[in-house]
């Protein structure tokens, strides 16, 4: 329950400051995804909310409906959408603002606050500014940097790590997953819990075919496939990070592999024979290209740019490179 692999100095703050009775009103847990920022908001919900000695005793009423999802006064604002503009911010604040139905304290946790627009931050500026004392705000952001500096100021800011290989690799040993797998499991990860798991979720692995596939297929693909190659990328436009993360680890394995040949470097370890076949198709050069154009792409799509033409320009880019 709750069990975050790492982010010990993360844990340790927060241990002190629970223990010495000075939990801040609203805190930022920062940090690339996958790396244990929902399940620890869920943790702090859990000691800040448990009725036990011992917190979270994982014991209680109050834990246990907070290990279900259905405690009244853990509120989860999920922060999906691209852009969260100041309608939806309003409706966060009257959440922040109404009271406990349990007991006296209210945690409500926002997802994704880095997706807030400018002006959706300003408007919820002012509730952290004069926060209702029963609540304790905990927002989760990849990126830092997309939050105004006057709300990270009023915030405690938790950053999470990536995690060391040998930990990863220890906890995935617990779960009892194939040996074989768990090392290209780790290869994959960069250090995020979250990919490492990916990576024994089947709907996941299919994924992965496919987009090796397509990545085999794209740098010797004609004009006329255009439609076909970005069709795969339309299907699957709610798993696009995904897809952009295999195909740019697939070239980069490419590029390891012209250079040195080390198996012990490559991440797609299980594609190796594969991967030396396609090195000897493509140069350098097309390589490097063919990464900043997925790289172009991931940060146009962050930008709320029209999605199929931002794919149909990476892809007629990757062809004429």
């Amino acid at each position: 329950m709750f069990s975050v692999v790492g982010q010990e100095f993360v844990k340790e703050s927060f241990k002190r400051a629970f223990e010495n009775k000075r939990i801040s009103h609203s805190y930022i847990l920062t940090g690339p995804d996958g790396t244990g920022k929902s399940i620890f908001a869920l943790y702090m919900a859990s000691s800040l909310l448990c009725r036990g000695e011992e917190k979270p005793c994982r014991k209680c009423s109050s834990c246990i409906k907070i290990k279900n999802n259905n405690h009244p006064d853990v509120k989860i604002i999920s922060g999906e959408t691209k852009s969260i503009g100041v309608e939806n911010v309003r409706n966060i604040i009257d959440e922040i603002y109404t009271k406990p139905y349990e007991g006296d304290r209210k945690i409500v946790i926002i997802k994704k606050v880095d997706n807030i627009t400018v002006q959706g931050q300003n408007a919820i500026l002012k509730t952290l500014e004069e926060p209702p004392e029963d609540t304790t705000i905990i927002m989760l952001a990849e990126n830092l940097n997309s939050i105004l500096p006057t709300i990270q100021s009023r915030c405690q800011i938790l950053r999470f790590a990536r995690t060391s290989g040998d930990s990863i690799k220890n906890f995935l040993r617990k779960q009892n997953y194939d040996e074989d797998k768990i090392k290209t499991a780790v290869n994959f990860s960069d250090g995020i819990v979250g990919r490492a798991l990916k990576f024994f979720d089947e709907n996941y692995l299919k994924l992965r075919l496919e987009t090796i596939d397509i990545a085999r297929r794209l740098p010797k693909s004609r004009p006329g496939e255009l439609m076909e190659l970005t069709d795969f990328f339309v299907k699957n436009k709610d798993k696009i990070n995904d897809i952009l993360d295999i195909l740019s680890i697939w070239y980069r394995d490419i590029i390891i592999i012209k250079h040195s040949r080390d198996k012990e470097l490559v991440i797609n370890a299980d594609f190796y024979e594969l991967l030396v076949e396609e090195s000897r198709l493509v140069s350098y050069n097309k390589l490097s290209r063919i990464i900043d154009t997925i790289k172009e792409t991931r940060e146009k799509l962050k930008q709320n740019s029209n999605y199929q033409l931002t794919i149909e320009v990476m892809v007629l880019n990757i062809q004429e490179v």
